[in-house]
């Protein structure tokens, strides 16, 4: 007679059968429920809440945790071990470093340039970048956008690329990455919201092209992270330790979300130049194992 089969093991058949699935049935409903926490604060408890630690705690228990949970039922220790060395690879060739901290910064700065004009008296350019830009990135990366991407690429967009190829996982990833941030779009009213919510979604498939590959070619999410803080730290900062780049060389402090556009171009011209490869190769998914990389050092 067999033994029967508990609650606790039909749930993990169905993770191991349905990981992406699985995760986003975590994710979405206690991400965004965290998220909306300051949207909904100031009618429900009367209150306003800042938003940073609320986008913080959203990331680790609704992105970080998640994907590493589903990963240790699916691909068992040696899954976890295979997602956390790639977390955390630090030795890449410095062009990688040189794209996220130089060629993000740069090309959204050209971007706002191109929109703006140049700016205005604002702060010294040295201390601009020192407390704008590294500073920024240092901590958006350590308290957002590493998380994010260990969940959004090391996770999900890999996931979906053994399966499906490249192209189409950033197809599949971008508009469930631009959902996350609904509750920071929420701020601007429903239609508003609406508008910033397709907006960010438009620029978010391309920029998946460009996170991917990056991490197809590097290995490290560590990298990949640093490029998202990038292009955050440029524009709208951290939500710690003040502005980022460009508010403060604009005195109005109005550059708008300016880092999503070159983020976006920089995504398309990736594309193109790879011919949709992005730096991938297709191979057949395997237990606990790496991605096969086309560019790894």
């Amino acid at each position: 007679m067999s033994a029967p089969v508990t609650a606790e093991r039909r749930l993990a058949g169905i993770i191991r059968r349905h990981p992406v699935t699985s995760f986003l049935a975590w994710s979405v409903p206690v991400g965004q429920a965290i998220a909306f926490q300051p949207v909904v604060a100031p009618a429900w408890y009367g209150v306003d809440l800042p938003t940073a630690p609320f986008v913080v705690l959203a990331n680790l228990v609704g992105l970080l945790l998640p994907a590493v949970v589903v990963t240790r039922v699916v691909d068992g220790p040696a899954g976890v071990r295979a997602l956390w060395r790639r977390a955390v690879r630090v030795r890449v060739p410095l062009r990688w470093y040189a794209l996220a901290l130089v060629v993000v910064p740069v090309a959204t700065t050209a971007v706002a340039v191109a929109l703006l004009g140049p700016p205005d008296s604002g702060e010294a350019l040295a201390a601009a970048i020192v407390s704008g830009l590294l500073v920024q990135v240092l901590l958006g990366f350590l308290t957002t956008n590493w998380a994010e991407e260990v969940a959004w690429t090391g996770f999900l967009q890999t996931r979906l690329q053994d399966r499906h190829g490249p192209v189409r996982a950033a197809l599949a990833t971008g508009p469930l990455f631009a959902l996350q941030h609904a509750a920071l779009a929420a701020g601007n009213g429903w239609l508003g919201g609406t508008v910033v919510l397709l907006f960010v979604t438009a620029t978010a498939i391309p920029f998946r092209f460009l996170q991917g590959w990056v991490a197809n070619r590097t290995g490290s999410l560590l990298v990949v992270g640093l490029v998202h803080a990038a292009g955050n730290a440029t524009t709208d900062g951290s939500g710690f330790g003040g502005p980022g780049l460009l508010p403060r060389l604009y005195l109005d402090d109005g550059v708008g979300p300016v880092h999503l556009v070159a983020s976006a171009a920089l995504g398309l011209v990736v594309v193109a130049a790879t011919r949709g490869r992005l730096g991938g190769r297709p191979r057949a998914p395997r237990v606990g194992a790496e991605p096969v990389l086309a560019g790894r050092p």
